[in-house]
């Protein structure tokens, strides 16, 4: 499954943050979703050579993150009231699927956005998730509407670079 460190680390680093926001949906705690994905993860590599290159590692982490979390609220004797928020479906329901799917998208995005220089990823995001106008961006960071453009071009065109690979 993993021939080196680095393959472990590559996994490692584009599925927890999906991982941990899956485990929180599912029981409405931020630490446990950590102490979860990590245990998953620390298990992971314990057993690597029992997976092979086939393996399909996003349902293999999402199945083992879910069944790790019912893990632990058996032990928290919080089972019962966490188990009636859950289906009782072994799977991965085609709701959670496409939930796991969607947050692997968005950490793509995130991380995507992270290697935009400072300035360019600043107006992006004030224009897209802020909803400002290129002028009112002009007129807070006292720069021309003409270098938000460039700002606005530059960052879609890294964007549409990172996220087509």
């Amino acid at each position: 499954m993993f021939r080196n460190k680095a393959e472990f680390k590559s996994v490692f680093e584009a599925y927890y943050n999906p991982l941990c926001n899956f485990i929180k949906r599912l029981g409405n705690d931020n630490t446990l979703a950590e102490d979860v994905v990590q245990d998953v993860f620390l298990h992971l590599w314990k057993t690597r050579q029992q997976y092979n290159q086939d393996t399909d590692i996003k349902s293999l982490l999402f199945q083992a993150s879910k069944h790790k979390l019912f893990e632990y609220l058996r032990k928290d004797k919080a089972y019962e009231k966490h188990l009636q928020n859950f289906n009782g479906n072994q799977d991965l329901s085609a709701d959670e699927d496409q939930l796991a799917e969607s947050l692997l998208k968005l950490e793509k995005i995130n991380q995507s956005l992270r290697h935009l220089p400072t300035k360019c990823r600043l107006v992006f995001e004030m224009h897209k998730f802020k909803g400002l106008t290129y002028s009112e961006i002009a007129e807070i960071n006292n720069i021309s509407i003409k270098t938000v453009e460039n700002h606005m071009l530059k960052a879609i065109k890294i964007l549409r670079t990172l996220l087509t690979n």
